[in-house]
């Protein structure tokens, strides 16, 4: 998909998705996912790219445009005092693997930040 094309697919709106930009309607279906999972987030959107925020476990995933085509990408380390960040990716068409993989991500963050998770990704303990 070209560039020209993806900024035409946010003129269009969808039934029940209002109209905006792509990278914001992905980023608000996979807020809504991890929603399932117990894991509230905020979505943020300016200039074709969207930041979906889960400030429980300060991890920032935001959703762009590359040569691949719509991907959301992500930063592995939870804080870094020395040396290069890692970062990482999916492809939004992906979603349910980007899910999995980023409520894997959360659990780790919440673990270290609050001691082992016990019950599902979807209970009070996990941020939800």
């Amino acid at each position: 998909m070209s560039r020209e094309m993806g900024r035409e697919m946010g003129r269009e709106g969808q039934a029940g998705i209002p109209a905006g930009s792509p990278a914001g309607r992905l980023a608000r279906e996979l807020a809504g996912e991890l929603k399932r999972y117990g894991l509230e987030a905020q979505v943020s959107e300016c200039e074709g790219i969207a930041l979906v925020g889960i400030w429980s476990v300060g991890l920032a995933v935001w959703c762009e445009w590359a040569s691949q085509g719509w991907q959301f990408r992500w930063s592995l380390d939870a804080t870094r005092t020395s040396g290069r960040w890692r970062y990482t990716y999916c492809p939004c068409s992906a979603m349910e693997t980007a899910v999995r993989r980023i409520v894997a991500l959360c659990r780790e963050r919440h673990a270290a930040l609050c001691g082992a998770v016990s019950g599902s990704a979807g209970s009070p303990e996990f941020g939800g």
